[in-house]
């Protein structure tokens, strides 16, 4: 018998019949929620050319002993220049997809971009504009779609630590699915659909040195730096688009992206034949800040509600690329004959909406927004659980195993004995539920009680802290 048969065909038979047992749909509210908080995923150099260290909220179903939930990754709004895992609509939507059976990875990225060469906005006159939301204006469109290219980076990044630590979160790599509100929503398209470093955008190339803000302007680097940190004007090649973070032998692709209230800019982040990840968007047609259909981004709220006469001081916005909503991203996929797309569109008749704050630009319900997304994208994790994604770990082929299980038949007390640190051990039955579970192990042995379990056949998970994992049978006799 051979060391993969011997070995990893317990991993089959235990898996399999946990597939059986899963839960038939994530579509209910089943669960209640925990979060896990501010874990490091990885290090990038931001706009400035200075290091950021990034995190990430991990909300996670508390009572489910599924061992591949689905995964969202999820990235906030804020216009590049504000945000954080725990914006609103972050801890709004989040918990929805928890209390349905779902992981949610919450992450941050990298912020800001070098500020206009002129001047924002009066802020003490304007309405609605403070100090920080003058750093919107941009040096130049080549600012944003950067912006853009580093979230995308950090959010790739963020995809394959995730897979990295699936037997930790009980996830499926073959069920990962990313979401982004606004900016966030950007992020997530073109994390989602540039998936060759020939569509990378030219604007990612190495440039010539950003101009310098006036005096007026000089705070906005404040919110993204280090205080005293030294501010570079260079634009540097921004590299490949899968970045540098979490290159560990796992890939980033997804099976499907849900857009709130972003956009793509289809210039630059194109569909090609073969890709094939689900869409959802949601956007309202009254939206100033990302146009439902296609607009240079943020110009026309002051021209509509801020201050169409120019008479407060509300200078239009410059410099922004244009972009192409949720409508005018669907009319351009189903045109190309791609066809799984789902468009949730909140229409606002009777000129532009300036009462909501920000103009036509939120997610209107969020709980249902989720409903109609997990109904969705039910039937795709499903057909991916019954092809195998519990199968994927980083094992790759056969291998030596680093644990060895004693006394086995065991009585009382069972021994995992390991040739590395371990980051968890699990005892589970025969259709794939937890019933013990040691985690965070420096040494290399692990004592585990059996003394309250019945007699049979067991199996043993061993966890490791670089995404391995090894499963053993085991028999218990008392």
């Amino acid at each position: 018998m051979n060391l993969y048969f011997k070995f990893y065909f317990p991993i089959l038979l235990v898996l399999f019949t946990g597939r059986l047992k899963a839960q038939s749909s994530y579509t209910d509210i089943q669960f209640e929620y925990r979060v896990d908080s501010s874990l490091y995923y990885g290090t990038a150099t931001n706009y400035a050319g200075n290091p950021v260290d990034l995190y990430m909220d991990i909300y996670k179903p508390i009572g489910d002993n599924n061992l591949h939930r689905p995964l969202i990754v999820m990235a906030f709004g804020g216009a590049w220049i504000g945000g954080d895992k725990r914006s609103y609509d972050i801890t709004t939507i989040a918990p929805w997809f928890a209390k349905r059976g779902y992981v949610v990875a919450a992450i941050d990225y990298r912020l800001g971009f070098h500020p206009s060469t002129g001047v924002g906005s009066n802020y003490a006159t304007c309405p609605a504009i403070t100090q920080e939301s003058n750093c919107v204006y941009p040096a130049d469109s080549n600012e944003v779609i950067r912006a853009i290219f580093r979230g995308m980076q950090d959010m790739k990044g963020a995809v394959r630590w995730l897979k990295a630590r699936n037997a930790d979160d009980s996830t499926c790599v073959n069920n990962v699915f990313l979401a982004g509100v606004s900016a966030g929503g950007f992020n997530a398209l073109a994390a989602a659909f540039l998936d060759s470093d020939t569509e990378k955008p030219l604007a990612t190339f190495a440039m010539t040195d950003a101009a310098g803000p006036p005096n007026t302007l000089n705070y906005c680097h404040d919110y993204h730096n280090e205080n005293g940190a030294t501010i570079s004007r260079v634009r540097p090649d921004l590299g490949s688009i899968e970045g540098d973070i979490a290159i560990n032998g796992y890939n980033s692709e997804v099976v499907g992206v849900a857009n709130f209230i972003g956009g793509m800019l289809r210039d630059y982040f194109m569909v090609e034949n073969g890709e094939s990840p689900m869409v959802y968007m949601h956007h309202q047609t009254s939206d100033l800040i990302v146009d439902c259909n296609r607009s240079p981004l943020h110009s026309s709220i002051s021209y509509n509600c801020l201050d169409p006469l120019g008479f407060l001081g509300c200078n239009h916005v410059w410099n922004t690329p244009s972009a192409s909503g949720s409508c005018s991203i669907q009319s351009w996929l189903l045109s190309n004959n791609y066809d799984i797309t789902h468009l949730e569109t909140i229409s606002q008749t009777g000129g532009p909406n300036c009462v909501q704050d920000p103009p036509g630009h939120s997610v209107v319900n969020p709980q249902l927004r989720v409903s109609e997304i997990a109904t969705f994208f039910d039937a795709k994790i499903a057909s991916n659980e019954l092809t195998g994604c519990d199968f994927v770990t980083a094992i790759t082929g056969p291998r030596i195993p680093q644990s060895k299980l004693y006394p086995n038949p065991a009585n009382q007390l069972l021994n995992v004995e390991s040739t590395i640190n371990t980051s968890s051990v699990s005892i589970l039955d025969a259709t794939g539920r937890i019933l013990i579970s040691e985690t965070a192990k420096q040494n290399h042995v692990v004592q585990i009680s059996t003394a309250n379990l019945s007699s049979g056949i067991y199996f043993c998970r061993i966890a490791f802290p670089d995404g391995n994992v090894e499963i053993q049978k085991i028999i218990l006799n008392h």
